[in-house]
């Protein structure tokens, strides 16, 4: 079997770090918050549970420094994370982009509860709150409780590899 191995360290390479995370897949997720009778959502390429505990649920999540979302999360306390489904890619995209709040109420939002937004056919839905968030690194480490949660295993999920959108569906 021929495989290709390289460094990123190696001079001459044409592939960085980044280059090279991309090539790990992820799923992908838009984190939102309502504050001010606003939506608030970016999206995030993963988030890791660090207890599987149902009634003591902790995950942890990175975002830029200077996150308008990340402030509004500080500020409020507590905040949705919506992992899409494989023909959600035009939110992705959308909240890749996008930092400008949206006003409620939104077609693709459910927004039955005021403090956690959540989107019309996610595969999964976390509702949080904000425990502490870790500012040394270059980018701010949040760690938060899960409150609630809901998932629907029947739509297949989006990934994002390569820097490319597709859709994963475990056989079941």
């Amino acid at each position: 079997m021929n495989r290709t191995m390289f460094s990123g360290l190696r001079e001459g390479t044409s592939l960085n770090f980044r280059d090279v995370m991309s090539l790990v897949p992820s799923s992908v997720s838009i984190l939102a918050c309502v504050s001010d009778g606003k939506i608030y959502g970016c999206t995030i390429s993963s988030f890791v549970s660090v207890n599987v505990i149902d009634h003591d649920a902790e995950i942890i999540f990175v975002l830029k420094k200077g996150s308008l979302v990340g402030a509004k999360i500080i500020n409020d306390g507590v905040f949705t994370i919506n992992v899409l489904s494989s023909n959600q890619e035009f939110l992705a995209r959308k909240y890749s982009s996008q930092r400008n709040p949206e006003e409620l109420p939104n077609d693709n939002w459910n927004t039955a509860s005021d403090k956690f937004p959540q989107l019309s056919n996610s595969r999964a839905s976390l509702n949080c709150e904000y425990m502490q968030v870790y500012t040394d690194h270059e980018a701010d480490i949040f760690v938060s409780r899960v409150l609630d949660f809901s998932g629907n295993k029947d739509l297949p999920a989006l990934v994002y590899d390569s820097r490319k959108y597709g859709m994963f569906m475990s056989n079941q």
